[in-house]
């Protein structure tokens, strides 16, 4: 399975941020101190595994605005999949 595509509608420092397409093979993602790398890992390990059970909203919350998650475009040997994931009540 390989990531093509990151959609971030809110989470922490980003809000309606995609990242797309993504190349087949290794993606680097660099940048300064303070510029989102955790914060891009963190959603993705959000998004496949899910919120935490408690304290889902203090879950890097969405600081610039957005609905809390996203979603990612994954790519299998059968096709493409878009999995979506948000912040609700339990």
């Amino acid at each position: 399975m390989n990531i093509r595509g990151i959609g971030i509608d809110g989470f922490g420092r980003f809000a309606g941020t995609h990242f797309e397409p993504l190349a087949p093979g290794l993606n680097v993602f660099y940048g300064s101190n303070e510029a989102g790398k955790s914060s891009l890992l963190a959603f993705i390990q959000t998004v496949l595994y899910g919120f935490p059970r408690q304290r889902r909203d203090a879950h890097y919350p969405p600081l610039n605005g957005g609905l809390h998650g996203g979603r990612l475009w994954l790519e299998k040997h059968d096709g493409l999949y878009v999995l979506q994931r948000r912040a609700a009540p339990k």
